[in-house]
C-alpha cells in the first residue's frame, strides 16, 4: 500500500515543481527601446521611363536589324521598288510607306508582296530611329517622309494626298518633281 501512496505524492510534487517553473519562466523580459533619438531618414531615388509603343512594332527584338543594314538593303532594293512603282502596283501612302494598290498574279505577285513588306519594314526601322534620335513623335517623322517621297515621285506614280474632308486621303498620280518658285535656271553669258 505504501507504494500506491507514493505515486500520488510524486505526481503532486512534480506538478508543484512544474507550476513553480512556469511561474518563474513567465517573468517579463527587459524592455528594449525601439525608438530613435533622431527620426529615420530615407533617401529614395527613382527613375521613371515612359515609352509609347505602337501596335505595329516588331515582337521579336532580335529580328530588329541595324540602321546601316536597313539602309544598305533599301539601296539594293531601289531598282526593284522603282519597277513596281512604275507598273502602278504600289503607291506612297500618307505614313511614308508603300501600299499595294494592285497585286499582280502568280509568283510575280508574291514577289511584289514580299518586296513591299521588306521595304516597309526597313522604312519603319529608319523612321523609328529618326524619331528616337530627334526626340519627335513617329507620326511627325512619317509625315515628313511622306512629304519628301511625294515631292520626289516621278510622273504617273501613285501618291496619297489630303482628301476633301479633314483626316481623309485620296490617291492621285504624281505630276513629277516640282521646281521651287524662286529657283530659276542659270543664265549662260556669251
Amino acid at each position: 500500500m505504501l507504494l500506491n501512496d507514493a505515486r500520488p505524492l510524486r505526481a503532486a510534487i512534480l506538478f508543484l515543481l512544474l507550476s513553480a517553473y512556469c511561474l518563474v519562466s513567465c517573468k517579463t523580459l527587459p524592455e528594449i527601446p525601439i525608438t530613435t533619438p533622431k527620426p529615420l531618414e530615407v533617401n529614395l531615388n527613382m527613375r521613371l521611363d515612359v515609352y509609347q509603343y505602337r501596335g505595329d512594332e516588331p515582337v521579336d527584338k532580335e529580328a530588329v536589324r541595324t540602321i546601316a543594314e536597313a539602309t544598305q538593303r533599301m539601296r539594293n532594293r531601289m531598282e526593284e521598288i522603282q519597277t513596281i512603282k512604275s507598273n502602278r502596283f504600289v503607291g506612297e501612302d500618307h505614313r511614308g510607306l508603300l501600299q499595294l494598290r494592285e497585286v499582280p498574279g502568280g509568283t510575280w505577285g508574291d514577289y511584289v508582296k514580299q518586296t513591299v513588306a521588306a521595304e516597309n519594314e526597313d522604312r519603319l526601322l529608319l523612321m523609328r530611329n529618326e524619331a528616337k534620335e530627334s526626340k519627335r513623335a513617329l507620326h511627325d517623322v512619317e509625315q515628313e517622309q511622306w512629304r519628301l517621297r511625294s515631292e520626289k515621285s516621278f510622273p504617273g506614280e501613285y501618291i496619297e494626298v489630303p482628301g476633301d474632308a479633314a483626316g481623309t486621303f485620296k490617291w492621285v498620280q504624281a505630276e513629277g518633281v516640282k521646281l521651287k518658285e524662286d529657283a530659276k535656271p542659270a543664265e549662260v553669258k556669251k
